[in-house]
């Protein structure tokens, strides 16, 4: 973003301007158009990016209309944009010009926010999915609801045992698998997929997107021979949480449990004649109970570990961020393509938004981590709206996001958890992992590889 005078704050349309004209690619390379062509790429841009990532109540017509009068004071439309002409330029654009403006923002946080990209040699990138609802359409439920996938799988039809599961089957839901740059605190990449979607799988396919020198941190749910298998194999390192559906072997070779290394050697993976795979297994303790976490990077340290995997919460508060303080917790579209259009550019534009308040941040030298989610939107909510009503006496954008510090929560002694909060099962904690002395067959199998 461009230098700003801290003594005198410009007006919201001078802060839009700058922010929005700095923000945007400059160059977008050649992309499929629907017929109105008359709107530049970068105004395109512009306005779903404030229609999905800095408006935050009405309907989606109103959060368009407000978007394109206020696009519309700093980037030439020669044309009045509607719900539907919008829904159409980005849909024919597709997911081409989706990927070159996550590649930009991508590209911008790793050389804008300076001293923040690694740590150790390494960037830290939690990975955990989210699930987004979106209307019970006909042709939504077609593409994404669990029985529309099974029968694309060539499943049998799931008998259900009442009404309400039957319900449940035909619920549209979209899996969306974030990558989260703990270190920036913000998102660099995702894949979406319907309900029934693999977060595992979406890992090794968007391995290659990655930095060469990530390190994955994630949850139990990303175990398994293959997924460790890719990622090793593409020379990245990862720390997961493992549970008792994990058997990890003990002695198997010259790394020896007595030092904290295990092996992980399925016997599907044993019989394909597959070299088993070496980790460090490290124990911590989260207040509650013992977490167990696997590592490819040998030499890590428990107190590493530790600090790592508490960093993980971040992509929570960024689910919350997106679900409760943008309200996008369902979304609006009825048809699949358009749900799609909708997911992406809503995570663009609370990106966006996020990447604004850490380059802020940034410029006056606070902790990128005291940055409030909630204050930033509000702000750039509330400011979007001042210029779209040329409203003259709203607070300046620019004032605002210096001051959106998250509060000071130090002296509280209370939980924020309300007692009447109103949960559909309980959170059961992973057991530990099953712990096998291996096999004098298996050490012989083993000395082969």
């Amino acid at each position: 973003m461009p230098h700003q005078d801290t003594h005198q704050s410009p007006t919201n349309l001078q802060a839009l301007k700058a922010i929005f004209g700095d923000l945007i690619p400059l160059h977008v390379d050649q992309l499929p158009r629907h017929g109105n062509a008359t709107i530049s790429p970068q105004s395109l841009i512009a306005v779903a990016i404030a229609c999905w990532g800095w408006t935050t109540e009405g309907t989606l017509s109103d959060r368009v209309a407000t978007a394109v009068k206020a696009v519309g004071r700093f980037f030439p439309l020669k044309k009045t944009i509607t719900r539907q002409g919008l829904m159409n330029a980005l849909r024919s654009c597709g997911t081409e010009l989706v990927d070159q403006v996550v590649d930009h923002f991508a590209a911008r946080t790793r050389t804008e926010l300076r001293g923040h990209w690694s740590s150790g040699g390494r960037a830290n990138i939690a990975v955990d999915g989210t699930k987004f609802m979106a209307p019970r359409t006909q042709a939504n439920q077609a593409s994404f609801a669990p029985d529309a996938a099974r029968k694309k799988k060539g499943h049998k039809p799931k008998e259900y045992n009442s009404e309400a599961d039957k319900a449940k089957a035909k619920t549209v839901q979209l899996l969306v698998t974030v990558f989260y740059h703990i270190g920036s605190g913000l998102p660099i990449r995702w894949r979406v997929n319907s309900s029934s979607g693999s977060e595992r799988k979406n890992v090794v396919e968007q391995l290659d997107e990655l930095p060469a020198n990530a390190r994955l941190i994630g949850d139990a749910e990303y175990v398994g021979y293959p997924l460790w298998k890719s990622i090793i194999q593409s020379r990245r390192t990862f720390l997961f949480r493992v549970g008792s559906n994990v058997k990890l072997l003990k002695n198997l070779g010259e790394y020896h449990f007595k030092d904290g290394y295990v092996y992980y050697w399925p016997d599907a993976s044993r019989r394909r004649e597959e070299q088993p795979l070496v980790f460090r297994l490290i124990q911590i303790h989260n207040g509650k109970e013992a977490v167990y976490l696997v590592t490819n990077e040998l030499d890590m340290t428990d107190e590493q570990a530790s600090m790592l995997y508490r960093q993980r919460w971040d992509i929570e508060v960024f689910f919350r961020s997106v679900k409760q303080s943008c309200q996008r917790s369902k979304l609006c579209c009825q048809t699949p393509d358009n749900v799609l259009t909708e997911i992406h550019w809503t995570l663009l534009g609370i990106w966006a938004a996020l990447f604004v308040g850490k380059q802020t941040f940034h410029d006056q030298k606070e902790p990128l981590s005291r940055l409030s989610p909630v204050k930033l939107i509000r702000a750039c909510h509330l400011a979007l709206l001042a210029v779209a009503l040329r409203a003259q006496d709203a607070p300046l954008l620019m004032d605002e996001l210096r001051r959106a510090f998250k509060a000071d929560e130090s002296g509280r002694k209370r939980s924020k958890q309300s007692r009447n909060y109103p949960r559909k099962r309980k959170h059961r904690p992973p057991k530990p992992p099953v712990l096998i002395d291996a096999t004098a067959e298996q050490r012989r199998e083993a000395r082969k590889h």
